[in-house]
């Protein structure tokens, strides 16, 4: 069984910009569905407005890998403001790494926007960040010097337990804003 990954991109661009974009997801067809239906007809209106040749009745785990990043994925949750929006991602093995850049290049061919990744194996094997303006996009995954998960074992109570686990998710959280500003400094670097 494949680990989860856990991506949230957010994108920030004009209020028009993001109405269009939302309104190619959210179509009547999906605010009128189950959960389950939703997340399944919202990855299919994203796919679809992204890639000419997707292959919507007809998917394989190669045209996911090469196209997406990852041999599956679907859109998880979602948050949609006057000039944000928020999707998160749960993939298979990997972040969806060029799925962030078809989304940037659909934005990129249409106004100013930013846009960031933050993402998470289950399992905590790597971390990602991406970053995204109408200059280009970064995305890096890392896998090295990852601290390990706490063992409730190694420790004498569950304070100090408590407050190993709270360092780990900080660190974690750290190494992903970290990603982000390298692939931030990236674009200021090479346009």
């Amino acid at each position: 069984m494949a680990n989860n990954v856990y991506t949230v991109v957010s994108i920030e661009a004009s209020k028009e910009l993001i109405k269009n974009f939302a309104d190619k997801l959210f179509t009547s067809e999906v605010k009128e569905a189950d959960w389950q239906k939703k997340s399944d007809l919202l990855a299919d209106n994203l796919y679809g407005l992204l890639y000419k040749d997707y292959p919507k009745d007809n998917l394989t785990r190669d045209w996911m890998t090469e196209n997406v990043g990852a041999k599956w994925c679907f859109v998880h949750d979602w948050y949609l403001g006057d000039n944000t929006i928020d999707l998160t991602f749960d993939s298979a093995w990997y972040p969806p790494e060029e799925l962030f850049h078809e989304i940037a290049d659909w934005f990129t061919k249409r106004g100013e926007f930013e846009m960031e990744a933050r993402s998470e194996d289950e399992a905590y094997i790597h971390v990602s960040g991406g970053y995204a303006n109408q200059n280009g996009s970064e995305f890096i995954c890392d896998d090295e010097n990852l601290p390990e998960y706490p063992d409730d074992e190694d420790y004498k109570d569950q304070y100090d337990y408590d407050e190993a686990v709270e360092k780990f998710y900080d660190t974690i959280a750290d190494r992903k804003d970290d990603l982000v500003l390298e692939c931030k400094q990236e674009l200021m670097i090479y346009p």
